[in-house]
């Protein structure tokens, strides 16, 4: 595949490594930190031509981390009071970490910025920062619904979504099991939960990430209901034959198959996992030289609009 667009849509990154240690909770399996330096390292290595950074902020934990502060008997009046300056200092940092994605962009081309908006935002407020952080250079919105607690089908996010639609972001959502300490059992990464959104959104374009882990067989239904859907393999491919996975080479190709090979974009998670070994274990599946090249960066181009 050398000399060939390639397209990581799916890696984190970190103001520091510090920040990107923390961020990973002990999971990562790349051995880097998350840090732009390091991505641009290894993108150069891997003749990545560009990689999607789907930054977020997990404002539901920051959130709860303040409120579990308050004293046993505290007056409602004063945890209301609390919980309002918990959820504005929540959101002023998830708009700091919005403009640091843009701005790193900015100085680097080949990283795309996927920003964030948030359910304790009002709808006025979600769709202005989607137009102000689009002129700033953002390309579609990442949402973690396991991470910060909200159902994908939630009308209250409804706004953000037709802005979206309007201004032409893609969304990227988690999807699938999480497998980050505490998040595990939570049940907002179903691909059918998804459905109602792709119904009422027809024209805009949705990410499922990790291909639904775990619940691999609904998005291979939800695949063949709505044709607005895709689905990125980040993780995933990294660990043929683990649980809720592929449970072998053979069981990826049939699935990417059965999505269809047009609607399948290459992704890593890095820095939890590493895009090298990713596109190796993607470049040995038993596909077709055309089908690769359309996982590993044509379908990615197509939703965002590169030069393929």
């Amino acid at each position: 595949m050398e000399d060939e667009l390639i397209i990581d849509a799916h890696v984190h990154t970190y103001p520091t490594a510090e920040i990107g240690r923390q961020a990973m909770q002990g999971f990562g399996q790349s051995g880097a930190s998350g840090t732009v330096s390091e991505l641009l390292a290894l993108m150069t290595r891997g003749k990545i031509s560009y990689a999607v950074m789907a930054n977020l902020t997990p404002t539901y934990e920051m959130k709860m981390a303040a409120m579990k502060n308050l004293p046993g008997g505290t007056p409602d009046q004063e945890k209301e009071k609390t919980e309002k300056e918990a959820d504005e200092k929540v959101i002023a940092r998830m708009k700091r970490r919005n403009l640091w994605s843009c701005a790193v962009a900015k100085e680097h081309p080949t990283l795309i910025p996927f920003v964030s908006v948030d359910i304790l935002q009002t709808p006025a407020d979600m769709e202005a920062e989607i137009e102000d952080t689009m002129k700033r250079g953002a390309k579609g919105l990442k949402f973690h619904p396991v991470i910060n607690h909200f159902s994908p089908d939630d009308r209250r996010m409804w706004p953000a979504y037709a802005k979206a639609m309007e201004v032409g972001f893609p969304l990227l959502f988690h999807s699938g099991q999480a497998e980050l300490a505490g998040y595990a059992a939570a049940d907002y990464g179903r691909p059918s939960i998804f459905e109602p959104l792709l119904q009422g959104f027809p024209k805009l374009t949705v990410i499922l990430a990790h291909m639904g882990k775990g619940y691999l067989e609904d998005s291979v239904e939800l695949a063949q209901k709505y044709g607005h859907v895709y689905f990125d393999i980040s993780a995933i491919i990294s660990f043929i034959g683990s649980k809720g996975g592929f449970s072998s080479d053979a069981h990826a190709v049939e699935l990417i198959r059965k999505i269809g090979v047009n609607r399948v974009l290459f992704g890593s998670d890095w820095p939890w996992c590493d895009p090298l070994l990713a596109m190796e274990r993607l470049n040995r599946l038993d596909l077709t030289h055309h089908e690769k090249k359309r996982i590993l960066g044509l379908n990615a181009a197509n939703i965002l609009g590169l030069e393929s």
